[in-house]
């Protein structure tokens, strides 16, 4: 046999173990299109190290299966992965991304926290109880001795009606308080707006004192995520009050300025 001959033979080896290599290396298996579900890549998935794994199943979850020429991609979150190998190395930068943006998000929410301080200091705002009632129920107080009437679209239970408990903590009467209760579903992108609050002279609020206020809106229909709330006794979702102004019968005025 010729020298040519085997140098030949030893490069198409070559090239054969080289396919063999590529086909065997996990991280160049193609990520499936338009679906979350990767069952059809699981033997794959399963050839790879436990943070790797993680990785690809974060990436897949988070783009949807979606997959964008990088000329259409979001600079900030670029969906164009088609391996693994990509997928694992958008999910890291990503991860570094959103890092940086907790940080930042954190450093705004201190600077909140240090302006709503001296009014949190002065009202106290909780969620007393949380009910769905019918807009009749809401416009009319109950009459026992009334007689039976047809049910009405209006007796239906559709509105989340929130009740919260205002407590002046200083010594001072106050007539003004105006700010937001909210409650954070830390898998909600948007945190659940309980209540906006706003309390003037008719219901000012005696030293040391409490007044409760009702908060509901006819013209909306109970959500998913407000009965979630009524239902949840696992600590989900954290209540939040964030005063905007405070103002006391001296004339004296807090502002958070948010």
């Amino acid at each position: 046999m010729s020298i040519g001959r085997i140098l030949a033979i030893l490069v198409a080896a070559a090239v054969f173990g080289l396919a063999i290599q590529k086909t065997r290396d996990p991280l160049r298996t193609q990520l499936p299109f338009g679906t979350t579900d990767l069952s059809s890549v699981e033997p794959a998935l399963a050839r790879l190290n436990p943070a790797d794994r993680a990785l690809v199943e974060a990436y897949v979850k988070r783009s949807n299966g979606d997959v964008l020429p990088p000329q259409f991609a979001d600079p900030d979150q670029p969906f164009t992965a088609r391996t693994f190998a990509e997928a694992i190395a958008l999910e890291k930068a990503w991860d570094v991304k959103r890092g940086e943006q907790e940080v930042a998000a954190a450093a705004r929410e201190a600077e909140r926290d240090a302006a709503m301080a001296p009014l949190r200091e002065a009202v106290e705002a909780n969620v007393v109880r949380t009910q769905v009632l019918s807009p009749r129920q809401l416009s009319e107080p109950p009459d026992r001795d009334a007689a039976v009437k047809q049910a009405l679209p209006s007796d239906d239970a559709t509105v989340f009606v929130v009740t919260v408990s205002l407590h002046n903590l200083t010594s001072r009467t106050i007539v003004g308080v105006k700010g937001a209760l909210e409650a954070r579903d830390p898998d909600a992108y948007l945190p659940l707006q309980l209540c906006w609050v706003d309390v003037g002279e008719r219901e000012q609020i005696e030293p040391a004192s409490r007044v409760e206020i009702h908060c509901g809106n006819q013209a909306r229909h109970v959500s998913k995520e407000e009965r979630a709330f009524m239902d949840d006794d696992s600590g989900r979702f954290t209540v939040s009050w964030k005063p905007r102004s405070v103002v006391f019968s001296d004339g004296t005025r807090l502002d958070s300025g948010l």
